[in-house]
């Protein structure tokens, strides 16, 4: 079910709101200053009903609907609140000739942001009998505002890609409340939108200070970017005052019905390390959960291997060049993973719209992964090779792996993680995967869990 608001309008947002906003907006997406208001939680994108904020509540006429998402507090009595999709009542609706449909639920005429579900459908009714004429314009908010939540293939592509996101932001240390907001960007019938990035679905509330900010997004340490066919961008930091921004990246270039995984990347620039993972899904079979191992997961699995020893012996041949005191410390900075490659097993899920929860999964090394494989009872009763949830005795969970990763206690170092980071650079190419999704945390000091000298 949408979630819907009251929103009493300022001064300025009765001036701009009715104004044609301009083409570069995308859905005529802009922001105002509210005031500060504690809506109800989860903070979701609300299909809102506009009031003209008439100091007497018995006079109060609703003027405009829309959908609305109310951001951080920006100051002591005021927050952020998006607004976009605004269509102008041609006849005001006063507020007293809703109470009689809104029944015990009237009293919250008088509140202020999101209303309880039951208030809310209940409003939300009582304006479509008594304004037939907005019937349309009420479909289209409520279906672009998750109504009808993508499915199917592209559903669960969406679910990994979201998954990847909120891994990244976890272990980079911030909330997951950003993605909370994600809408999709075009409509379902739109062709285009079997292959838009998730990333692309949130508000664009970048926080780029100025122009070398705009230099820096666009490339990794010691490399040009490349443009992809589909890409997202959006900067990201712990506090508005941070030192720590986590650059995030994702690029989507096929269908799902061609996307097999997603692959996350993550980048600690202070660290100097890279960590990989690849996404496995597993389906429920019964009453378990079970991944079937293919041929396209075997080779896979080989390009993984390669990598890891690949990035192994540059290490290692970088500790027999290693001539100077900087060199040594660097290689050794201590990990318990040295190599890049992850796997998450991860439940197939629907995609859940206003929901930043990370999916259910078992992080494993690609060592440890091979070996599930390996086992006997990993053979399929009618053939075949799996692996079957509670069969793996022991894992990473979600909570473990981005704390070892913020901590950088996995991922690459030194030479290694140069050699690594010359691969994403080709897997971003235009011969790259399906979808990837990368994430580059900078910082000009120390990430955490070290200590200072």
């Amino acid at each position: 079910m949408v979630a819907v608001a009251l929103v009493h309008s300022t001064a300025l947002m009765m001036e701009r709101l009715p104004e044609k906003p301009p083409a570069w907006l995308i859905r005529g997406e802009r922001t105002f200053a509210y005031p500060h208001k504690d809506w109800r939680k989860p903070r979701v994108w609300c299909l809102a009903f506009f009031t003209d904020r008439h100091a007497l509540h018995e006079q109060r006429k609703i003027i405009g609907v829309g959908s609305v998402f109310p951001g951080r507090r920006s100051g002591t009595y005021e927050r952020a609140l998006l607004t976009r999709d605004f269509t102008a009542l041609q006849r005001p609706l006063p507020l007293v000739e809703l109470e009689n449909a809104m029944g015990a639920s009237r009293r919250f005429l008088e509140d202020d942001g999101r209303l309880p579900p039951a208030a809310g459908r209940n409003l939300l009714d009582a304006v479509r009998n008594l304004r037939q004429e907005l019937g349309d314009v009420l479909n289209h908010l409520e279906d672009s505002l998750g109504a009808n939540p993508p499915t199917g293939e592209v559903g669960e592509r969406l679910s990994l890609e979201k998954d990847a996101l909120g891994t990244l932001l976890e272990t980079f240390g911030t909330d997951r409340d950003p993605i909370e907001t994600w809408q999709s960007p075009l409509p379902p019938e739109d062709p285009r939108s079997r292959s838009v990035p998730f990333i692309a679905g949130l508000p664009d509330l970048r926080q780029i200070e100025d122009q070398q900010i705009v230099h820096d997004y666009m490339r990794f340490p010691g490399m040009e970017g490349e443009d992809a066919v589909e890409v997202g961008w959006r900067i990201y930091r712990r506090t508005s005052d941070s030192h720590h921004r986590l650059f995030v990246y994702n690029a989507n270039r096929t269908y799902a019905e061609t996307t097999m995984g997603v692959d996350m990347i993550y980048v600690n620039e202070y660290a100097h390390s890279v960590a990989t993972v690849q996404y496995k899904r597993m389906r429920q079979s019964g009453s378990n959960w079970v991944y079937w191992h293919d041929g396209t997961g075997e080779r896979e699995l080989k390009r993984m291997e390669a990598v890891d020893t690949e990035s192994e012996e540059i290490e290692g041949e970088a500790w027999r060049r290693s001539t100077s005191y900087e060199d040594l410390a660097t290689l050794r900075d201590p990990r318990l993973i040295t190599t890049p490659s992850m796997v998450k097993l991860c439940r197939t899920t629907p995609f859940m719209m206003n929901s930043a929860a990370l999916i259910p999964g078992m992080y494993l090394t690609r060592e440890h992964f091979w070996e599930l494989l390996q086992r006997p009872e990993a053979e399929g009763p009618s053939g075949g090779t799996r692996i079957v949830e509670q069969s793996v005795p022991r894992y990473l969970n979600n909570t473990t792996f981005t704390t070892l990763l913020r901590d950088g206690w996995i991922g690459t170092r030194g030479t290694g993680t140069d050699y690594v980071i010359d691969l994403i650079r080709r897997s971003l190419s235009s011969e790259g995967p399906g979808s990837v999704v990368v994430g580059m945390h900078r910082s000009e000091v120390l990430p955490g869990n070290r200590r200072v000298s």
